[in-house]
């Protein structure tokens, strides 16, 4: 979710503390844009259980990943330097994949994209249980 390859020299000079302070804040905030993007795009929350809502594709997260990092809010909110420290989904591994394939929610790569690990929170958490 962050990549500790992204420490620019202007970020390196930083406090520790207040980098740190930064980057959970804004963390926090992606996760809640993200999350609230997700669920518009993969149908989430009680109507993906009520009406079967397909697997979203590598698309869908592509598009989620850039509609939250776009978001004004988050970009106003927080610094360039920060905001280039998480993995985005076009940097990762995963943009390589058929694009209009069903997401492979199997991955456990080391660095993977916050949408991802955020939308398969979501999927896992309206995916009907088998009690």
């Amino acid at each position: 979710m962050i990549n500790a390859a992204a420490f620019d020299t202007d970020v390196q000079h930083t406090d520790p503390v207040a980098l740190e302070r930064a980057l959970r804040s804004a963390s926090l905030d992606l996760q809640q844009i993200i999350v609230t993007v997700a669920r518009r795009h993969m149908d989430g929350g009680r109507r993906a259980s009520s009406y079967g809502a397909r697997s979203p594709t590598w698309r869908t997260l592509q598009t989620i990943d850039e509609q939250a990092f776009e978001n004004s809010g988050f970009i106003a909110r927080h610094d360039e330097n920060v905001r280039a420290m998480f993995i985005r989904f076009g940097d990762s591994r995963l943009a390589n994949a058929d694009l209009d394939a069903p997401v492979d929610w199997r991955r456990d790569d080391d660095n993977l994209p916050a949408v991802y690990l955020l939308a398969r929170a979501l999927a896992e958490e309206s995916a009907p249980t088998s009690d």
